[in-house]
Order: structure tokens, then sequence, then C-alpha cells
């Protein structure tokens, strides 16, 4: 048996187990859940213009090229009806450090779709995300992060200190098997440094009903078409709200971070959200696609909080202007400590209508409320 088979069957079986481990004497212990969640199914497509048919269902297609690709690539879908009108892809300009930056995109498949056609040069992937074998999360489904209480914060909430409220990755069904090769080696072993940034994504996903869905979707994206071997966001916001964790921290239960976070002494997991900007850099992503429209109230607020506690957590001021040092290069970017996706890279990240407000909608309501 193949080792991507078998510790997707082991994920089946007993879920992420390092979630359910004892936590640190700080920590309460969260009650464990055992949730059945559908694998994603796959159907990829090397590229090429031309109507694609899948042979299964499909929710989502994702795209991603080369970022020096110059036509503008656009989609339509098939359904009974025929062949819809072509629409622009918005693309996200990303990528690990170590890699080479691509462009990507995740788009909903309406309903009926029988088939796709990209155009601009692209590799595709048809993703059904509900019809797939059950595989069984075992461990706690949410946990989170508080804001410092007397120089200290702690998993877990506490009254009267801004809070952060996780879905797990094994409350979302991440399948921990995309971390892995063949031979059961880490495809990208946790690197930590100190936190310097906040910056803040959309997926240009339009939503669904099933938010936890669209995070996989994403996953499977970054993991697995783009062979990352995990998510590039450090966590994610549904439109109801709700935060998920992102990348993999580790296996002591406290997201985004190395250990325990204390201001001034915060290390956080690098990511793939801002290709040469990531170590150190925190990645927030809303889903949805904020174009022409902006995220929900709810989700505001909640990045708005989600924000507060990270500047909180790491001792970071929200309404300085930084000079951000690459740890590797030592070179210097002048940046803002809450950014967009767009003040980094040439991106239409996280869209234009939510880009236009974000100073008076994001940034000065995290610097009026800041602890």
């Amino acid at each position: 048996m193949r080792r991507r088979s078998f510790l997707a069957g082991s994920t089946a079986l007993t879920g992420l187990t390092a979630l359910g481990a004892t936590l640190p004497a700080r920590g309460p212990a969260l009650a464990d859940t055992a949730l059945k969640i559908p694998r994603v199914i796959a159907e990829p497509f090397p590229g090429s213009d031309g109507l694609v048919r899948p042979g299964t269902p499909f929710d989502v297609v994702t795209v991603t090229r080369p970022v020096t690709a110059a036509t503008e690539p656009e989609i339509r879908f098939e359904t009974g009806a025929g062949l819809g009108t072509w629409e622009p892809l918005h693309l996200h300009t990303s990528g690990r450090d170590d890699r080479e930056p691509v462009s990507a995109a995740v788009v909903r498949a309406p309903e009926g779709a029988t088939g796709y056609e990209v155009r601009g040069g692209a590799r595709t992937s048809a993703l059904n995300l509900s019809d797939g074998e059950a595989l069984r999360f075992d461990g706690p489904a949410r946990t989170s992060l508080s804001a410092p209480d007397d120089g200290y914060q702690t998993l877990g909430g506490s009254s009267g200190r801004p809070s952060v409220r996780f879905v797990t990755r094994a409350g979302w069904g991440a399948d921990e098997s995309y971390r892995f090769d063949d031979e059961g080696n880490d495809l990208w072993p946790a690197e930590f440094h100190p936190v310097q940034a906040l910056t803040v994504h959309h997926t240009a996903l339009a939503g669904s009903g099933d938010h936890a869905a669209d995070v996989r979707a994403v996953y499977h994206l970054h993991a697995v078409q783009l062979a990352w071997g995990d998510i590039g966001y450090h966590m994610l916001i549904d439109p109801d709200g709700t935060v998920y964790e992102g990348r993999h921290s580790g296996e002591d239960r406290v997201p985004v971070f190395s250990e325990w976070p204390r201001p001034g002494r915060a290390a956080s997991v690098t990511a793939g959200h801002a290709y040469t900007f990531n170590h150190g850099n925190i990645g927030v992503c809303l889903l949805g696609d904020f174009t022409d429209e902006l995220p929900t109230q709810a989700a505001r607020d909640s990045l708005v909080n989600v924000l507060r506690v990270l500047c909180s957590v790491t001792g970071l001021d929200p309404a300085a202007e930084i000079e951000y040092v690459h740890p590797g290069t030592g070179a210097a970017t002048p940046a803002r400590t809450i950014s967009r996706h767009r003040d980094w890279l040439d991106t239409e990240c996280p869209g234009n209508a939510f880009s236009a407000v974000f100073d008076t909608e994001i940034r000065q309501r995290v610097v009026r409320g800041r602890a």
C-alpha cells in the first residue's frame, strides 16, 4: 500500500491524534469529538484550451499557472443549457519562499455543471467536496487563543479578554495525509520566525453553505495541486465569522505559533501566502470574493477581533509603519503592521471593494480597540 493511501486510511481511523494529546498545564482540556467528513475527490487536467467534462460531479475548479503568463485567463461552464459566458479569473500570486511563485484561483461551479473551459493557459482540477469516502477525525474540534492577562496568554479563553475561538484542523476535516510523501516524509517541515506583520487575504471564491468544505478546497489546491504539502494561510474566516485553523504548526495544539506566544517573543510558523514575505508574517484569509462587494459584517467583526488578539499576543503595534526584514537575506521592506496582500505583491487580493475600505473598516477599528 502506498504511504499516502495508508496515511489517509489512518486519518479515517484516528484523525489528528496529536490534537487529542494532553494540553500543557496552562491550557484547559477541551472535549474530544469524532467527525466524519468526506474526502475531496479531485480530477486534474494538465492544461491547454478546450472543454473539460470531469467524470464525476464537481463543486469547484482550481486553476494554476505561472506568474509570467501574459494572457488574462477566463473561465466558462457548461450546464444543461449549454456553455455559459466567459468570466474573468481573480488570481492570487503566492507561494512558498523555497518554490517558484504561482498564480492560482478557486472558482465555484454553477449547480448542474457538466463541464468547464479555461482559456489563457492554465492547469486545472475539478473538485467534488461532498461525495468522497467518509474520513473520521477524532480530537477537539475547537480551541481558542486569548489576549494577555498579566503578561501571559492561554488557550481556552477568559472572561474580559479578547479571544479567538478556532475550528481546528480536525474540526474542518484536514486530510493530514496531504502533508507527507509516499515515504512518510513531511513535505513542508515547520519553520518559525519572530512575528513582524499581519496580512489579510480573500479566497476570491464565491461562498457556499458549507464553509468547512470551502476550506478543504483551498487546502487541496495548496497542499496537493501545488504540492506545497499544506495550506498557505495561518487562519481563515467564513461569512459567519467562524475562524479556522490553517497551516499546521506542531503537535502542541497551539495554532499559528511555535509555543505559547508572549509579546515580543512570539514566533509563527512560516506559511505561503505572501511570496518572499512569508517569514514572520501571519496570513489571515477571508472566504469569499470581495472584488465587487464587501465581506459580511460578521466576517469583518471577526477579522478585527482576530487582528486585535494577534497584536496583543505578539506585542505588535497595529498602527505602526514598519520595516519588514527578511530573516534570511536581511532585505528591508517598508510596510505596515496590518497589511493587505496587494501591499506586498502585484495581486488583486483581497479584492477591490474590500481594499477600498480596508483602512477604515479594519485597520482603524483594530487600532481603536487594541488592548
